[in-house]
């Protein structure tokens, strides 16, 4: 019961995640990087991996949108492994560095939390849509 519990709240921070927006598809600004813009271009074309090599390096460097679309790519498995713990971490990182879309993501991630720990009655309705 537990383990699909925690798929549940996975399959919802992926949710939460696709809603928040990939960076990797979203606005860059003005001080994007070229690598940035490389591995943005390499993502959309589906070079998933090419796409990891250029956001990991930026990411390394600090910047946030790469941070976010790193954990992104760990989370889904695009051109890495699928790590969740990793995941978190790079979106954690890319919060405490400004990106306000992993500030929501985390967001998200914290209210599911809460929902998961028992703050809602696991017999109602809302319940049954987080945990399903």
């Amino acid at each position: 019961m537990r383990c699909r519990r925690m798929r549940a709240v996975w399959a919802c921070l992926a949710m939460g995640l696709m809603l928040a927006g990939c960076a990797a598809t979203g606005d860059v600004g003005n001080s994007a990087s070229e690598r940035f813009q490389a591995g943005r271009e390499a993502w959309e074309a589906g070079e998933y991996s090419r796409a990891f090599e250029l956001m990991i390096t930026e990411a390394e460097a600090g910047n946030p949108d790469a941070q976010y679309t790193v954990g992104y790519m760990y989370y889904v498995g695009h051109g890495v492994q699928q790590d969740e713990r990793a995941a978190v971490r790079w979106i954690q990182r890319a919060a405490s560095n400004g990106s306000e879309r992993a500030m929501r993501a985390l967001g998200k991630l914290a209210n599911i939390g809460a929902r998961y720990q028992g703050s809602i009655d696991e017999d109602s309705e809302e319940a049954g849509a987080i945990f399903d």
